[in-house]
């Protein structure tokens, strides 16, 4: 199915960044706004970018610029910047960009400073623009490579998520819509704390069975968080949800999975962060999260025990006996 020539641009040209503008290129040519000077040249030059997702020849339609003014023409803005840094790129181009245009939010996380989501963070700078959200279990390798995969599409009004579908579709990449904005993003944005403490069981090879029980349990507290949001419990159970979850939980592939099994050998956060080139969005979210769960009063042990984990130094071995040994209650 050939979709209108929509003016598409992609904010940021991380590996989700670039298997997404990869993806559309299929269809359409796409802009892609890239930070670093170095990543700009390779792209144009040599069709790839190494830094960020080795081993993928990516399309010719894929045009990258460093200057936020080509941004102006754009119809749809894809962006797949770090959600703490969305902030200040949409300050800076609030006066380049057409009234009009679509963002559709790709990145997952919670804003620390003011506990938002990425449409949140958007509707704040952007009150009038139509905004969706795209949200699935996506490994932007697996995407790049052409693999098979879904993910779920939310705006208030489901035209802008038909619109926004119909760009992204491909034979092997189905989308699906909804109009639970909020919903579509929560389990995205805690995900990673909670794979952080997968990768940690994991790591001191507590078997399958407790990555299983984590798992569920986390999903539990998703749960609990997002009927605080007032989001619907059926976009929980689907791709952007329990899809999302799953995925991230159970793959080393998952940058926060890999920290918690980095946590579990021994290494601090400090020589983590100083060994990867960028900080897994997880040890971010783990510091919103826990002021969440106490601004809206929440019971969320798991997502606790990886903030004492990761800001309090707690002793791994400790913390988890602690969550093992928790009163008895009811699922």
């Amino acid at each position: 199915m050939q979709s209108i020539n929509y003016k598409i641009s992609v904010l940021g040209s991380g590996a989700w960044g670039t298997a997404l503008a990869q993806l559309i290129s299929k269809k359409s040519e796409i802009l892609m706004w890239v930070k670093e000077k170095k990543v700009k040249n390779e792209i144009n030059q040599n069709h790839q970018n190494t830094k960020y997702l080795p081993g993928i020849k990516l399309s010719k339609n894929i045009v990258s610029t460093n200057n936020l003014e080509d941004l102006e023409t754009s119809d749809i803005i894809f962006l797949t910047v770090p959600v703490q840094y969305m902030s200040s790129i949409l300050r800076k181009i609030r006066k380049i960009i057409k009234g009009n245009v679509v963002f559709v939010c790709c990145s997952k996380g919670i804003e620390m400073n003011t506990l938002k989501l990425p449409s949140q963070i958007v509707a704040s700078y952007f009150p009038k623009h139509s905004i969706a959200v795209l949200s699935g279990p996506n490994f932007a390798e697996e995407i790049s490579r052409n693999m098979p995969a879904a993910t779920l599409i939310a705006s208030n009004k489901i035209a802008t998520s038909k619109k926004i579908a119909s760009i992204v579709q491909t034979k092997l990449f189905r989308p699906y819509i909804s109009d639970d904005v909020i919903g579509s993003q929560i389990a995205g944005a805690t995900k990673n704390v909670y794979a952080i403490a997968c990768g940690v069981v994991e790591g001191k090879k507590f078997g399958k069975n407790a990555v299983a029980s984590i798992i569920s349990r986390s999903f539990a507290e998703v749960s609990r968080l997002n009927k605080s949001m007032r989001a619907k419990p059926e976009t929980l159970s689907g791709l952007s949800g329990m899809g999302d979850l799953f995925l991230t939980c159970s793959s080393k592939k998952s940058r926060n999975f890999k920290l918690g099994l980095d946590l579990a050998s021994g290494m601090s956060l400090s020589s983590i962060i100083k060994k990867n080139s960028s900080i897994a969005e997880g040890v971010f979210t783990a510091r919103a999260l826990k002021q969440m769960s106490i601004k809206k009063k929440l019971n969320l042990p798991i997502a606790e025990t990886v903030y004492q984990i990761l800001y309090r130094k707690k002793n791994i071995d400790h913390a988890i006996e602690e969550l093992l040994n928790r009163p008895i209650g009811r699922e």
